[in-house]
């Protein structure tokens, strides 16, 4: 059974040379052209929380986490390889569930009352997974992208700590 695991350099690296191509699009848009060691290290260097979903080989499978570049705002990412069985899915949305509900418990270390995520235009699994994990569409930045691409913006939006 798979199992959530601090995500370490290792894994980053493992995760990041096997991504799905969708992930690779979406990475190349908004970051440009970053090696996969590099882009590895981006994110295990990230401030912020950052998780492995592990198969009981040890294997990753997926890596995700909240990047926080200030006080009010987090951004969510997820790497994730090829073919994620069902159940392994259903494991890492209520791990990020889990995490977002922290980032935004305003007793949290890690409290932002603004979270965001960027996805790829057209990606129409990545927009499910945005709203199943209750992010809302806020629009499309046309041509935000390294290539042109469009970069949809969706968001959830809490009290501001006072």
């Amino acid at each position: 059974m798979a199992r959530i695991e601090q995500m370490s350099l290792a894994h980053a690296l493992s995760v990041v040379a096997a991504m799905r191509p969708l992930d690779r699009a979406c990475v190349q848009a908004l970051l440009g052209d970053i090696s996969d060691e590099a882009f590895a290290a981006n994110r295990w260097q990230s401030y912020g929380p950052a998780w492995a979903l592990v198969d009981e080989s040890g294997r990753a499978l997926s890596i995700g986490g909240v990047s926080l570049p200030n006080d009010w705002l987090g951004v969510m990412w997820l790497v994730v390889r090829d073919g994620l069985p069902l159940e392994t899915w259903r494991k890492l949305i209520r791990h990020t569930r889990t995490v977002i509900g922290n980032a935004l418990d305003h007793e949290s270390s890690v409290y932002r009352h603004r979270l965001e995520a960027h996805v790829l235009e057209g990606w129409g699994d990545a927009q499910k997974l945005a709203r199943a994990l209750g992010f809302e569409f806020e629009g499309t930045r046309r041509a935000a992208g390294r290539g042109g691409e469009n970069i949809q913006q969706w968001a959830i939006v809490g009290p501001v700590k006072g």
